[in-house]
């Protein structure tokens, strides 16, 4: 796992939190712009968007209702038929036309379709009269009844004020008397300034700008979408369809003010932000470095182990300095538990290396004593032989005094066991051991290691086969001692053979300790987990048993 330094950590935590504050700041202007946006462009709109839809749809439904009655009124339709009553006639289309929010003219016509009243000027009147647009609005009033329609181009520059036509027949006994129509001016948009009324072929009706308006009247701006850009310039744009009418009703806001403020807002906000993270990469290591100088300090200190010359200083900060005395005071008491678990452990390896030595002891005593006891009848010089045997095996056990013996002495003592094995069971037992002569005189072992081994290759052979050989080779690989203890014996399975392992590396629990398992702990107890004992067999072809030790050739300890 990759280690990481304070320092490093510290600055790049720096780094990550001014990214962070920069990125708020970055939200909060985005933010408070929208906001700022929504409250004075977005609602503003809104609300006189809908005043002026609320103004047309009424204004206009209202012209349509008004004119309706109109041609059903008696004394309009008396006037057209005999000419009287004319003042009552102007006093009724001119209170209808005061009283409606929209402004218009009015011209009334006799079936023979000339004017009788208007409210037109003389000049006009006769234009009116001439005009080619007026006849195509008789002739659809004549197919359609009552209907209303944006005026051509035509008849718009006679009288650039009017817009907008309603016509409608008046209609008595099922024939047309006459014809009432209703020209509608311009209409002024006074809180919103960019508002355009179109047809369903956006030809423009009302407007109150000339900006977008082609010459031919039809408005040029997208309808499309809310965010328009016009000739340079930037606008929000709310529409809404009036079905009834066939109408649509655009406004914009210019929001180019806005535009500026974003591009040139986080522009600043970057530059700003660009210099903000070069002081912090540049400035920040010196804090750090100035800030952590007591602990660079309290770590050259651990680091130089007690050296306390790494640790003076004028000014101390408080927390550093107790974790200084706390650190001293633990150290103490660390090293005070070493020294004592150190001389507990020694201790504790000394006397179970004793009591493992102590298991050594000659497990066939008691078959000698029984065959010297045996031998004293029949071979008294025999008998007296295995007794000096004996009481040497004894005492190399019980007075040696050392656990590490030269290879030659636990050799010898090898031989006399061999010795007395061979009295006990003659030719079904053999042997041959084969030492390097530099390791008789300079190689070192632990004293009585190798005997449990051959007491268990004949304890567990010897009725097996019908001549028991067994062969000790003893050899230096490396810096090791390599034993080898190889029988001829029946051998194991592969089982038999992982469940002895188990036994003797201690990973199966057993009642008694076995020979192995006595002389692989002791080898691990002297020389570490890298040494001990390694067990191979074949059934019916016999075992080899290998010790490995390091190559001493230092002083008996």
């Amino acid at each position: 796992m990759k280690t990481k330094k304070l320092k490093d950590e510290i600055k790049r935590s720096f780094f990550m939190y001014a990214i962070v504050v920069l990125i708020f700041i970055f939200i909060v202007y985005g933010l408070s712009l929208a906001v700022s946006f929504q409250n004075s462009v977005v609602e503003p709109s809104n609300r006189n968007h809908k005043k002026v839809v609320n103004q047309l749809e009424s204004g206009f439904m209202s012209y349509y209702q008004g004119v309706a009655k109109l041609v059903e009124n008696d004394t309009i339709r008396s006037f057209l038929q005999t000419g009287d009553y004319s003042r009552e006639v102007y006093e009724t289309l001119y209170d209808f036309r005061n009283n409606e929010e929209l402004h218009a003219e009015f011209v009334l016509l006799d079936k023979n379709e000339t004017p009788v009243a208007t409210s037109f000027y003389d000049g006009m009147e006769d234009e009116v009269r001439r005009s080619i647009a007026l006849n195509e609005l008789i002739q659809k009033s004549n197919e359609q009844g009552m209907f209303g329609r944006r005026l051509n181009q035509q008849l718009r520059n006679q009288n650039d004020y009017v817009s907008y036509a309603i016509a409608s027949p008046v209609i008595e006994n099922d024939e047309i008397n006459g014809y009432a129509l209703f020209f509608l001016e311009r209409l002024s948009f006074a809180n919103q300034p960019y508002t355009y009324v179109v047809d369903s072929y956006e030809n423009v009706v009302f407007t109150n700008q000339d900006f977008g308006v082609t010459s031919l009247g039809k408005l040029d701006i997208p309808l499309d979408r809310k965010w328009v850009r016009h000739e340079g310039e930037n606008f929000y744009q709310t529409k809404t369809v009036l079905t009834q009418l066939g109408l649509k009703v655009i406004t914009l806001t210019p929001i180019t003010i806005y535009w500026f403020l974003l591009f040139y807002g986080l522009a600043s906000i970057l530059i700003s932000s660009f210099v903000i993270l070069l002081i912090v990469w540049f400035v920040t290591p010196k804090i750090v470095t100035s800030s952590l100088q007591p602990f660079d300090r309290l770590v050259a200190f651990m680091q130089a182990k007690k050296d306390q010359s790494f640790f003076q200083a004028d000014h101390q900060y408080e927390e550093v300095q107790t974790i200084y005395e706390e650190y001293k005071s633990r150290v103490s008491e660390v090293e005070r538990l070493m020294v004592e678990n150190e001389t507990i452990l020694e201790k504790k390896r000394i006397s179970e290396m004793k009591h493992l030595e102590a298991k050594f002891n000659p497990h066939f005593l008691f078959n000698v004593l029984e065959m010297i006891k045996y031998e004293i009848h029949t071979d008294p010089e025999s008998a007296s032989n295995m007794v000096v045997k004996t009481a040497k095996l004894m005492r190399y056990n019980a007075n040696f005094g050392h656990t590490i013996v030269m290879l030659k002495e636990d050799i010898a003592y090898l031989e006399d066991y061999f010795s007395l094995q061979k009295m006990r069971y003659g030719k079904r037992l053999d042997y041959e051991i084969n030492v390097d002569p530099f390791l008789l005189k300079e190689a070192q072992v632990p004293k009585l290691l190798i005997q449990p081994l051959i007491e268990n290759a004949v304890k567990h052979n010897i009725n097996q086969t019908s001549r028991l050989f067994i062969e000790i080779s003893i050899k230096k690989k490396g810096d090791s001692l390599l034993i080898k203890l190889i029988d001829n014996g029946a051998g194991m399975t592969e089982q038999q053979l992982e469940k002895i392992k188990a036994i003797y590396l201690g990973e199966k629990e057993v009642q008694e300790q076995t020979g192995l398992h006595t002389v692989h702990h002791l080898i691990t107890l002297l020389y570490g987990k890298s040494y001990g004992l390694h067990m191979e067999s074949t059934l019916e072809h016999g075992t080899v048993v290998s010790i490995i030790l390091p190559f001493k050739e230092r002083d008996l300890c």
